[in-house]
């Protein structure tokens, strides 16, 4: 994570570190000139352009199963459809 000094400078330091962090020790990293100048506000995050890259998905490697397209309704036999558990006559 990212933690901006009070002097502005900002360090990555993780979650654990910064709550064992101690005032005294901050004092210490702005006394020593700890860290950057960061001026880009998207620094470090996803929106920079940095972060992660996505490839380009195409048709051929997607897969369709004709089985599993849904017939329709006026395709289906009449008594196919009075079989059917979960068709009711009000489904027409």
């Amino acid at each position: 994570m990212l933690y901006q000094l009070p002097n502005g400078k900002v360090i990555e330091i993780t979650i654990e570190q910064y709550l064992r962090l101690t005032d005294d020790e901050i004092q210490e990293l702005i006394a020593f000139n700890f860290g950057d100048s960061v001026d880009n506000p998207f620094f470090g995050s996803a929106l920079d352009g940095k972060g992660m890259r996505y490839e380009s998905v195409d048709d051929s490697d997607l897969f369709y199963i004709d089985d599993e397209i849904e017939p329709d309704l006026s395709d289906i036999e009449d008594l196919e459809k009075l079989n059917d558990s979960d068709f009711f006559r009000d489904d027409i």
